[in-house]
Order: C-alpha cells, then sequence, then structure tokens
C-alpha cells in the first residue's frame, strides 16, 4: 500500500454495496482514462500500474522494483499478470488466460495456478486480495489508479545487479545433492547429511536466500545443467560438490557456480579424517558465506555453524533416519523411528534429532501408524519438551515443537510463539514456514496461514510438501467461509494424494456445507475404507482448532455426512 501522501496504490476489495458502487464508478473512469491514454499517446507503454513498491510497465511487459530492478517472473506468469491489467477490473475466464497465455499450446489448469501464485507473490498479494480468484468464474486484478510516466523506476537496473535475487536483494542459492564416490546405496546418506547440514547452517544467514532441502533433492540422480537449475528455482548462485569417504578418511569438494553465465564463483577441496566432519561442514558454509556477503558477523558465523552433538556415532543416527523421514511411508516411519530413538538414548541434549522423533510420534497419531494413539500423543509432546530444555533457541528444534505442541497438545499460544521465534531467527526456514503455515490456520489466523504458505512456496518451491500447502489453502478458505473455494484446493490436493486425509475431511465438510451432501457423504465413505483408525484422531474432544466455533463448523459438517466425531 502506497503511503497516505502518494495517490498511486492498490487495494483491497471490501464486499459491501457502498464500496462495490465506488469500485464500479472507479473502474468506469479508469477503462475511460485506459482508452483516452492510447488513443492520445498511441503508445500503451505511457500506462504505469503500482502494487506496493513494485511497478508494472504495461506497454513494455517490465515489472521492476522500487530501485527499478527487474522483478524476476517467469514468460508466462509476466504474460498472465499483463493480460489482466490489460483487463482491469474484470473477470477473466480460464479458456480466455488459456488463449491469450498458451495458445496453441495444450496445457493445465495447475499452469495457471502456478502462476498465479508467482505473480501474487512478486506483487506482494500473498492473499490474493488484488489479484482474486473468483470462483468457477475466473481472475480479476483490481487496480483503482495508475502512476503517471514521470513516475515510473529508472529503467535500467544497476549495471552488475543479479536478476535472480530475491525481492529483498539478497543472494540467493541452491545446495544441490552431492556425489557419492564412489556411489554406494549404503552410504549415500551420508553425502545427503552433509548436504544438509551445509543447507541449513547456510539457512541461518538473514543475508542469504537459500532454497530448501526438498526441492534441491528433486535433481537428485539427474544430469542438470546450471542455468536450468537457476532459471527454475529462481536462484542466481549453485552450490554443487562430491564427498569421498573410505577407510576413516573424508574428502569434501565443492564448486559455487553463477546460474546465469555458468562461470564458477569458487572452488575448494577440504581433506580431513571422519572425525572432522563438522569442520569440513563448517569451513564449507564459511567460505561459501563469505563469498556471496562478505560483511557477515562473526557472531552470525558462530550462529551458523554450531555443532548438534560431539558423538559422531549418534549424529551417523540421525543421517541414517533422513530417508525415513522424508519417504512419508509407514516403513519409512518404522525406519527413522527407531534410528532416532536410538540417537537421543545415545546423546539425550541433541535437541534437532529429539525434535524430530517428536514430529515422527506425531506422524504415527495423525495417519494412525501407532496401535495406541493417546499414547503416541504423550510421547510427542514429551518429546517436544525435552527438546526445548536441550535448546530453546534452534529454529528447527522451535518449529517442529511449536507444530507437536499446537497439534497435539492444545497449547495453541505457546506453538505460535516457538513459530514465530523459529521464523524471526531464520528467515529462510522453510519448514517453519509450512508448520507455521498449519498453526496459524488452527489458532484462527488465516490470512497469515495463507502469507507463511506462499512464503513456503518460494523458498521450497519443487517440494512433495506442495500438495500440503493446498491443503493449507483448502482449510483457510473454508474457516473464511469460502466453501467453493476450500472445494476446489481440497479436491485438488485428494486427487494429488488420496491419504490426504485432512484435505478429504475439508472437501467432505465443505460439501455438506454448500448442500452437496451425497458427495459429502461419498467422501466420508473414501476415507472411512482408506483409514478407518483417522476416526479416532478426530473427534469433538480431540482436534487441533483453538476456537470452539471452528471445531463445530468443522466436525459438525462432518458429523451430518456421516462421520462419527464423538
Amino acid at each position: 500500500m502506497a503511503s497516505a501522501g502518494s495517490a498511486f496504490e492498490v487495494r483491497a476489495i471490501v464486499p459491501n454495496k457502498v464500496e462495490e458502487q465506488r469500485l464500479r464508478r472507479l473502474l468506469c473512469l479508469r477503462r475511460l482514462l485506459w482508452g483516452r491514454t492510447r488513443t492520445i499517446s498511441g503508445c500503451a507503454s505511457m500506462e504505469m500500474l503500482r502494487f506496493g513498491d513494485v511497478v508494472l510497465d504495461v506497454g513494455r511487459g517490465l515489472l521492476r522494483d522500487s530501485k527499478g530492478a527487474e522483478v524476476a517472473l517467469r514468460p508466462k506468469s509476466l504474460d498472465l499478470l499483463l493480460e489482466l491489467a490489460r483487463n482491469p477490473g474484470h473477470i477473466l475466464s480460464r479458456d480466455e488466460l488459456f488463449d491469450a497465455v498458451w495458445p496453441d499450446v495444450t496445457v493445465t489448469e495447475d499452469s495457471i495456478a502456478q502462476c498465479v501464485h508467482e505473480v501474487r507473490r512478486a506483487i506482494g498479494d500473498p492473499e490474493g486480495r488484488i489479484l482474486r480468484t473468483i470462483v468457477k468464474r475466473g481472475y480479476c486484478l483490481d487496480v483503482e489508479e495508475s502512476v503517471p510516466p514521470t513516475a515510473a523506476p529508472p529503467t535500467a537496473a544497476p549495471e552488475h545487479a543479479p536478476s535472480a535475487q530475491t525481492a529483498e536483494g539478497r543472494p540467493s542459492l541452491v545446495i544441490l545433492p552431492f556425489q557419492s564416490i564412489p556411489y554406494d546405496p549404503e552410504t549415500e546418506w551420508f553425502a545427503d547429511g552433509i548436504v544438509e547440514e551445509i543447507t541449513t547452517a547456510l539457512s541461518r544467514f538473514r543475508s542469504l536466500f537459500v532454497i530448501a532441502r526438498n526441492s534441491a533433492f528433486t535433481f537428485k540422480g539427474q544430469p542438470v545443467d546450471v542455468r536450468d537449475v537457476g532459471q527454475r528455482l529462481g536462484v542466481r548462485y549453485v552450490l554443487e560438490g562430491s564427498v569421498r569417504r573410505a577407510l576413516g578418511q573424508l574428502r569434501v569438494t565443492g564448486q559455487l557456480i553463477d546460474a546465469e553465465t555458468g562461470g564458477h564463483v569458487w572452488a575448494d577441496r577440504y581433506d580431513g579424517v571422519l572425525s572432522d566432519v563438522f569442520e569440513l561442514q563448517d569451513q564449507i558454509t564459511a567460505a561459501v558465506a563469505g563469498v556471496l556477503e562478505p560483511s557477515i558477523r562473526r557472531a552470525e558465523m558462530q550462529r551458523a555453524v554450531r555443532k548438534p552433538t560431539s558423538d559422531l556415532s549418534v549424529y551417523d543416527l540421525y543421517l541414517r533416519a533422513m530417508p525415513g523421514i522424508y519417504a512419508r511411508s509407514k516403513a519409512g516411519y518404522e525406519s527413522a523411528k527407531s534410528l532416532l530413538e536410538e540417537a537421543v538414548a545415545r546423546d539425550p541434549n541433541f535437541a534437532q534429532a529429539r525434535a524430530m522423533l517428536a514430529v515422527l510420534w506425531e506422524f504415527g497419531a495423525y495417519f494412525g501408524w501407532e496401535p495406541d494413539i493417546e499414547a503416541a500423543r504423550a510421547r510427542a509432546i514429551g518429546l517436544a519438551r525435552e527438546a526445548l530444555t536441550s535448546d530453546s533457541s534452534d529454529p528447527q528444534v522451535m518449529a517442529r515443537c511449536g507444530f507437536v505442541l499446537a497439534t497435539l497438545g492444545r497449547a495453541h499460544a505457546e506453538g505460535s510463539a516457538l513459530l514465530d521465534r523459529a521464523i524471526a531467527a531464520n528467515p529462510n526456514c522453510a519448514e517453519a514456514y509450512f508448520r507455521g503455515a498449519w498453526v496459524s490456520v488452527w489458532n484462527g489466523d488465516f490470512a497469515t496461514g495463507l502469507a507463511r504458505a506462499e512464503i513456503n512456496e518460494r523458498l521450497d518451491p519443487l517440494s512433495a510438501e506442495a500438495n500440503g500447502r493446498t491443503g493449507i489453502r483448502a482449510a483457510a478458505h473454508f474457516f473464511l467461509r469460502e466453501f467453493d473455494a476450500a472445494i476446489e484446493a481440497a479436491d485438488q490436493a485428494v486427487g494429488r494424494s488420496p491419504d490426504f486425509h485432512a484435505a478429504r475431511c475439508i472437501l467432505a465438510s465443505s460439501l455438506f456445507h454448500v448442500g452437496r451432501e451425497e458427495e459429502a457423504r461419498a467422501q466420508v465413505a473414501e476415507l472411512r475404507r482408506r483409514n478407518p483408525r483417522y476416526l479416532q484422531f478426530l473427534t469433538l474432544a480431540n482436534n487441533p482448532f483453538r476456537h470452539k466455533w471452528m471445531a463445530e463448523l468443522f466436525l459438525g459438517g462432518l458429523s451430518r455426512a456421516g462421520f462419527p466425531t464423538g
């Protein structure tokens, strides 16, 4: 929003009659002015639209920030924004957008959804108040006034400014999976673990923008072109390397590449014994951070390279658990839980392992993988409390424990505060934004939940959690009583993951609330067929909602659709 002294702003639309009438008059005038500008000037480039600190030059097809630097957008996302900008206040159907942005090409509706998300992120509209979704009709860009040509930002970006930095101007990078040399699937987890630790360490630097591990690992085992990686993830730099582990010796190599030019920015090799693994990780972290941001403070460096445990055998167990954690299957769950139980037994102060184990026990209760749900709940909450006692300052520990306490422990205020602290401590922690989005929704803060889902998407765009973000959006729309939007998102989430039980519950309850009772009952029957134990987890006495009205709205619809909510 522009300051009070500025006449140029983009407003959220308030749904009342007076506001609607005023908007119609403004849009009518807006369209007249649009036509007059084109008639008088003969050039559409005279049209400038401001979105907060970002200005769109419609004629030139450029989106620039307050310093005049071009804001990175994929070509199709920019095309979609321009098409909407040329039709301000008009609802454009999906078919119209397909014809304008993808002529003679067959694509799915996901293509539009992805472009809409990117545009909202670029113009600072994570809640979709400016670029609005009109359920079952299309999309509309609500622009009230334009910027005179003289108010446009400089047309040229600073000479050496990287174009793939974040809006805040921070250097952006991704750490790709390191090669394990020689390749051995039995020890590959070690190389993956080193990458995970380096990613975590670099993400703690507030002056850097670091893509999350999950998105980076979608490139694992593939021949990659760093330019393509940079474009897909919207980053300027790519760090890749290799790990050689043999007879107690360790060699780690790393090279930092400019994704725009393909040129090497930095490369080095580190040799040591296996017990030096933390020191080698620290050296790589310090070297990369120093190249990208020489002004990093010593205190920030010390926070980034803190060691998780002094016992390498415990660290080994933690790394071995990672594949099972990310598998999201019962077999992976059992494997990871066994390894982490042993790790925390050997080192009770290893807070990251204990916090991750708490999350695993939450999974066990939630997915029905544990035979005694109440025992699983108690175990998860106990582990979270113990992890916080060991280390209440680590962002991942705070994020994981806050999520468990809010979801299973009904400690909504405490859980929310922990997620806030985790995000403040590490603005690159994609996990904190993802878990924080769910906790915000459970707390009744739906705008924050939607905004955090958008930030998580920027940090972790290719993650398997993408469908979880769709579930977050479905839940937020449901509690905002935007049932049609909730149905659309929940149906998409269930279509991608039929065992996404929370999304199926949102879908069923939403369907009932809009009068589609038979469809609601069919969804409940499918849920009972897939996981009858889920009925024991979700009841009026056992749910993650902070407010009574949320439980009544959500479980009321499910109960009337045939779900026994107790």
